[in-house]
């Protein structure tokens, strides 16, 4: 089962606890709020520079090679102290203003490969999600974990969540989407996952954005004999 390392991560921090600040024989609340503006513009300028491509693959250099299993946008940065709440905040977008979109292939599935997988069998997901409003927004996550795939049978029940194969580091973060901007993530569901969970029919394939549950896509799957 693959293990993933604490990934980068917001890192809130405060001029107040720092031995620097207590040692001074000067202002120590003036040389904390200087540390803290200059933490604070770094970080800043840091998001500044990532951010200035029309789009933001997942799946490329935006995730480091030690955290490709578990897809995602995973920025590190520095947070003034206090402004926490408004990023966690950030989960309550504009619905209508985003778009998502998922691609599946196969789109069909033979139910006799599933059952005696060969190791390159699998699905292969990419989920887009694209900010369709005129500002950017920041998206809060509460895990190093960026989003989530289920298969549901035709009676609609879940058989298989994606989540379950993973270990995710427990460390929040969080990524910016610049208006216009999309974010894609790309997973693969090994057949021998499924072996034993459908039968033949319809089933269906959903993905969604982890901490925003209603920004998901889903598509049809169809499995034969």
């Amino acid at each position: 089962m693959p293990r993933h390392v604490p990934s980068p991560h917001a890192t809130f921090v405060s001029g107040a606890d720092d031995p620097i600040c207590q040692r001074s024989r000067f202002h120590p609340e003036s040389l904390m709020r200087g540390w803290i503006m200059a933490i604070g513009m770094a970080g800043w300028l840091s998001l500044s520079a990532e951010y200035c491509l029309a789009e933001v693959d997942a799946s490329r250099e935006t995730v480091p090679k030690k955290f490709q299993g578990a897809p995602g946008l995973i920025k590190g940065g520095f947070l003034i102290q206090g402004s926490k709440r408004r990023f966690e905040k950030a989960n309550e977008l504009n619905l209508e203003s985003f778009q998502t979109k998922l691609e599946v292939t196969p789109g069909e599935l033979s139910l006799r490969k599933i059952r005696e997988p060969q190791p390159d069998d699998q699905i292969n997901l990419r989920f887009t999600v694209t900010n369709g409003s005129e500002n950017g927004t920041f998206l809060f996550f509460p895990t190093a974990q960026r989003c989530e795939a289920e298969v549901r049978n035709e009676a609609g029940e879940v058989v298989y969540t994606w989540s379950e194969d993973f270990e995710f580091a427990p460390e929040a973060g969080y990524g910016f989407l610049n208006a216009g901007e999309r974010l894609n993530y790309r997973i693969s569901i090994p057949y021998q996952a499924l072996r034993g969970r459908v039968s033949i029919g319809s089933a269906t394939l959903s993905a969604n954005l982890v901490n925003y549950p209603l920004l998901r896509a889903e598509m049809p799957l169809q499995v034969i004999p």
